[in-house]
């Protein structure tokens, strides 16, 4: 999915209790891994994500703590999280300025209240204060939580569909 970010984004509106910061890469990590894995784990095709393998993610020279987004209660436990990545070689090898909206969740007990939205919106702003001028993502049609219908929302367009077929051996 699509959304040109030459156009003005939505003001993000936290619920209540919640507040928007980045991510420490070095005292939040343990954290926002709990909080990834505990998102995804009932989504289809997940499998856990190692602390080995988050370090990796950290390590790559286009990370930016600044477009790693957590949303954090009043009692400090994290509740949202939105990961967004910028990589030039992309917005060359294409001729346009596209940045990533690469995860985005919330935590089950904080669902349905307008958090994911929030993150989002927030993630757009962040691309679109660097200069990005596009904004993508993929999504699974059928995620359980209705994440097509939020991204629709904020003016995601469908460019690509992919099918997957397994078979159980």
């Amino acid at each position: 999915m699509e959304r040109s970010l030459l156009e003005p984004v939505e003001q993000p509106q936290f619920p209540p209790g919640l507040t928007l910061r980045q991510m420490n890469p070095t005292t939040d990590k343990l954290a926002w891994l709990e909080l990834l894995n505990e998102i995804f784990l009932d989504h289809w095709n997940h499998h856990p994500v190692t602390l080995e393998t988050m370090e990796h993610w950290l390590e790559e020279p286009h990370y930016k703590p600044e477009l790693d987004l957590i949303a954090v209660a009043d009692d400090g436990s994290f509740a949202a999280l939105c990961f967004c990545e910028i990589l030039p070689e992309y917005s060359d090898r294409i001729g346009k300025k596209v940045g990533f909206i690469e995860v985005l969740g919330t935590r089950r007990n904080y669902r349905r209240m307008g958090l994911g939205k929030a993150m989002l919106l927030a993630g757009l702003q962040r691309l679109q204060d660097k200069g990005i001028e596009f904004a993508r993502l993929g999504v699974d049609a059928d995620n359980p939580n209705g994440a097509l219908q939020l991204y629709e929302s904020v003016g995601f367009t469908k460019q690509l569909t992919k099918m997957a077929f397994f078979k159980d051996i």
